[in-house]
Formats: C-alpha cells, structure tokens, sequence
C-alpha cells in the first residue's frame, strides 16, 4: 500500500476537476490519499520537501492542468516518482503516450523533465505538447469559451472547420530555423511539438519523437479555406505531410515564428489572445517564469 498526494484543478472539467479526481478513491481503493486543490498551494517546492520520498505524487485532468504543473514548479526538483491520471479533455499528452480517459495512473517523471520552453512577451513557459500560432489557437480559445458555458462534448474537428471557412483570417508568417529566415503567405498554422498530437489526439507530428532532444515545427501555408479545410480534412487522417507545397516541416532544438498581425497562441491548450511571434528552446536551462 501507498500513500498518494493527489493534484488537481478545480476548474477543469467545468469546475468538476476535484469530482474527476476522486475517481481515484475506487481505482487506489486501500491505499492512503490526500487530495490538494492545485490553486491552494503558493510554494511547490517547499510543499513537496514535506512529503516523504516514499510517497507517490498524482497529477489528475488533462493537458491545461499539467501545463499548470509544470510550470509552478520544475519537476527535475521533486524527488518523488509524479503519475498522471487522465482526466481532461482533449488529453493530447494521454494520446501520445496510448493512454485512455480514467485509466490507471501512469508514472510520468520521464517525459516531463528537461522539456522545452516557449518565450512569449519575455515570458518563459514549460511546455509537453506543443506551442502554435493561428487557427489551432483559434480554435482553442473557442474550445474553451464553450467549456466556460459548461459544453461537456467539444467537437475540435467541427470548431476548426467554421473557424477556417467563416472566422480565421491567414497571416504571413517569417520563420527563423537554425539562424535561417524563411518566409512564408497565406499562414494558417505555425505549430511547434514536442509530442506528436493536438486537438484531442489527432497526430499533427506523426514523426515527432517525444523521447528525442529535437522539436517539430510544421507551417501550413499558401492556403485559401477551402484548401485549408481540404488540408484539415486530411490532418485527421494523418495525411497531411504529403502537401509538400502547402506544408513545411523543419527538425532542430530552437525555432522563432513571428506573424504579420495579431492572433491567439496556445501553449498546451492554455490560451493567450493578440500575440505576434514565439520562440521555443529545447535547449533553455534559464529558471522559467510564471
């Protein structure tokens, strides 16, 4: 028998992140659980020095909530093992890893030590999945209004395709790869992975090695909506990459993404609106800021 410290956000889920979390109370039945509102704690370090090294760290719900993890504390410091237990919504890091909505708690410390981190507005953020600018942004941003309503079944698919035929505007995008300068039209998409999906397990980076030091960059470009969505359409599928002319792949440890005009940034399916360029690191060993 184990003692678990179980984290969780409170608002995930529709605010039903602490009810999804005692899940957990049937699954561990036997064992010792605490359960911690993860807004509650104001020093990760401090709190997790307390906790004896024999007891297990769980971290319950989804992709936003270990976005949060990760970046209130870096888990190279917790000398505990740190699990996850699925519980989100579109669970992109869970489909990565082949793992399914409740499922037993999976130890996780491998993947999210040494991650890459996107600089936005000198803001530093850790992040598993991936970092973009444009529609899956966009899309995003509209995922998780219709999640603030209380909408419990997100149709990411429906959402990108009104976005890209009614709501979206394309930007021109300039890209710097390995001090290299491409420049790109007509931009609907400028994602960065360290894992190979987005949008609830679709594999936007289906060649993307979450265990290799290198990130994926993919830039969908040169595209009016009705090719955009044709592209879509064939992302789901898995087929995309074969548009050479409208998809660029690059391979490497740091990339910069700068766009002609304002537009949402996701960064692990956590949202900012009115942002210009990124820059992401695999490389970066400064202290992160939240």
């Amino acid at each position: 028998m184990y003692t678990y410290h179980i984290f969780y956000n409170h608002l995930s889920r529709s605010n039903n992140g602490e009810k999804e979390a005692h899940r957990l109370d049937n699954i561990l039945k036997g064992n010792t659980l605490y359960y911690y509102n993860s807004d509650d704690i104001t020093d990760y370090k401090s709190f997790f020095d307390n906790i004896p090294i024999d007891d297990k760290i769980i971290i319950s719900g989804g992709d936003g909530t270990l976005n949060f993890f990760v970046n209130s504390i870096d888990p190279a410091q917790i000398k505990q093992d740190i699990l996850f237990f699925v519980a989100g919504s579109g669970n992109d890091f869970a489909h990565d890893l082949g793992r399914k909505k409740y499922s037993y708690p999976l130890s996780i410390k491998q993947y999210i030590v040494n991650l890459p981190v996107t600089t936005v507005n000198g803001v530093q953020k850790r992040f598993f999945d991936s970092t973009s600018l444009g529609v899956d942004a966009y899309v995003c941003v509209e995922a998780n209004r219709l999640k603030s309503i209380g909408k419990k079944h997100i149709n990411y698919g429906l959402i990108a395709l009104k976005s890209i035929l009614f709501n979206y505007s394309t930007r021109d995008a300039v890209v710097i790869e390995n001090g290299r300068e491409h420049h790109f039209k007509n931009v609907v998409l400028a994602i960065t992975n360290k894992g190979k999906s987005f949008g609830g397990g679709i594999k936007i980076a289906p060649n993307q090695n979450r265990n290799s030091e290198d990130l994926t960059l993919i830039i969908a470009h040169g595209l009016p909506p009705i090719k955009a969505v044709y592209l879509f359409a064939n992302i789901f599928l898995g087929k995309h990459l074969r548009f050479k002319d409208h998809v660029c792949v690059f391979t490497g440890k740091n990339f910069s993404v700068k766009f002609s005009e304002p537009t949402p940034i996701q960064i692990d399916g956590e949202t900012m609106q009115n942002i210009t360029e990124y820059s992401v690191s695999a490389e970066t060993k400064e202290k992160v800021t939240k």
